[in-house]
């Protein structure tokens, strides 16, 4: 059973790169390439390539179907919001530290797509208003990103990507930097990625920090993936299905219910679907409370939330989260641990449909309580009381994103296991083919874990202090594009953006 698992994964991940390579392109039709600078800003190069001809002074040949706007290093201010994006294009910049784009106090929108082919790469954003990113029905990739959403304003959610149609799309990520979001809203969202009309959104998370999220008057939802979660009514159709690898949530604060990981599928109008697969991940500091008021009365947050909800009759909703490698300690609900809540909200909602949310095991999981209660496999270890002892502080440890280190004596030192794909930890060290470290952070005996800088990520995609191919890397870890189930806690809200 493990051989043909083994097969399954890699040929999954083998359909996953065609799908990358077609979101990049064969690099065979024509392209221009449009370099931002004082003449020609980057509305002006937005502009031309949704035209397919010059616009301002920007200077592009051969407008196609994979268009390339380069953005130098520097701080770019804006003095508008950008232009909605309508043609395929890849933004690039010189680097996650190095391009800077800035919102100018939080004045102005920035990126903005919808029907397209969409690549945005190393660079920083910064002081925006309401998103950083909002793709709709697009195939996106987002690597070597800092979004920081520190004096930005009206961020209830800072990366939305929305799939309202019957077609199919592709979410890719790799090393993403999301923190410092401080709002005051009835939901705010790390990432949101949210399918309608019955379609399907693959996603894959790679690398991934998110940290310092805080809505002082309402819900937070870190990272939230499902049907139906955003729209004018709750519920919707469709199938979501996400595969996370070596990710970090840390310090998910909120008043009401904090969830730093949500899969959701609330059904209306026929069945919604959601599933995950998460593999060495690693939650911590997360405060909340149980919900007090509908549909979420009586549930708890927790680090692992699923929830399902089938409001028509006939409707399923199955979410599903399946979690292995990963490393779970310091997560409060009123004061109390918890690291694990699934919840069926139909009754919540008055529903005549039917839902299904579990959490379950791939095994070598290890928490500090018993909250995750199909935590059972043979080297799953709950109720460990040393795990937070033995973490250090969210800092940069070396490659693109913070990460919380493994101090010695750490209980999660050479206690997990293989995963096929997973070769490197969230920094690109190299995990051992035997009983690897569990959770983000790979320990390595001798090595400083206090590095006070972090790697850059350079626009060629290598480690600036490696010369290690961040893309090769990416590649090999979405061997784990099989689908887990995973499930998720959200409210329904109307959608905020402007048009």
């Amino acid at each position: 059973m493990k051989i043909k698992q083994k097969y399954l994964l890699g040929f999954s991940a083998f359909v996953l790169s065609l799908g990358v390579a077609t979101i990049l392109g064969s690099g065979s039709a024509k392209a221009a390439t449009l370099n931002v600078s004082g003449s020609c800003t980057i509305s002006d190069a937005i502009d031309s390539v949704n035209a397919g001809s010059d616009q301002a002074s920007c200077g592009g040949t051969a407008y196609g179907t994979n268009d390339t706007i380069n953005i130098p290093a520097g701080t770019l201010t804006l003095n508008t919001d950008l232009p909605q994006i309508t043609e395929s294009v890849t933004v690039q910049g010189a680097g996650m530290n190095d391009t800077i784009i800035d919102g100018d106090a939080s004045q102005y929108r920035l990126f903005r797509a919808q029907g397209v082919d969409i690549k945005i790469s190393d660079m920083k954003i910064q002081a925006y208003e309401q998103y950083a990113l909002l793709a709709e029905n697009c195939n996106v990739i987002l690597e070597n990103l800092d979004i920081n959403a520190e004096n930005s304003t009206n961020q209830w959610s800072n990366l939305m990507i929305m799939n309202d149609s019957p077609n199919t799309f592709t979410l890719f990520t790799n090393n993403l930097y999301i923190h410092d979001i401080d709002y005051s809203e009835s939901i705010v969202y790390g990432m949101l990625v949210n399918q309608n009309g019955g379609g399907t959104l693959n996603s894959v998370i790679n690398n991934t920090t998110l940290s310092n999220i805080n809505n002082s008057t309402g819900t937070v939802n870190g990272f939230a993936l499902g049907v139906g979660l955003q729209g004018n009514t709750p519920g919707n159709t469709g199938t979501v299905n996400a595969t996370v690898t070596n990710t970090t949530i840390h310090n998910v604060t909120a008043a009401n219910i904090a969830a730093p990981f949500v899969g959701g599928a609330l059904a209306a109008g026929g069945d919604a679907n959601t599933n995950m697969t998460i593999y060495n991940v690693t939650i911590t500091g997360m405060r909340g409370i149980t919900g007090n008021a509908f549909p979420l009365t009586g549930v708890k947050s927790a680090a692992f939330y699923a929830v399902t909800a089938g409001l028509t009759s006939g409707d399923t909703a199955d979410a599903n989260i399946n979690v292995g490698n990963s490393l779970l300690a310091d997560n409060l609900s009123d004061g109390v641990s918890s690291n694990c809540e699934v919840a069926d909200l139909t009754s919540g909602f008055s529903g005549a449909g039917t839902g299904n949310a579990t959490v379950t095991s791939l095994d070598y999981n290890m928490s500090d309580d018993g909250s995750c209660v199909n935590f059972t496999q043979s080297h799953d270890q709950q109720n460990v009381s040393n795990i937070l002892s033995t973490l250090g502080p969210l800092i940069n440890n070396g490659g693109a994103v913070p990460t919380r280190a493994l101090l010695p004596g750490s209980p999660a030192i050479s206690t997990g296991g293989a995963v096929l794909g997973v070769t490197t930890d969230a920094r690109g060290v190299s995990r051992p083919s035997t009983n690897p470290s569990i959770g983000a952070y790979q320990y390595v005996a001798g090595v400083s874990t206090t590095s006070p800088d972090v790697d850059t990520v350079s626009a060629n995609g290598t480690l600036a202090d490696t010369g290690q191919n961040v893309q090769l890397i990416t590649l090999l870890a979405c061997s784990l594009i099989l689908l887990a189930t995973v499930s998720s806690k959200r409210l329904v809200k109307t959608s905020k953006y402007k048009d």
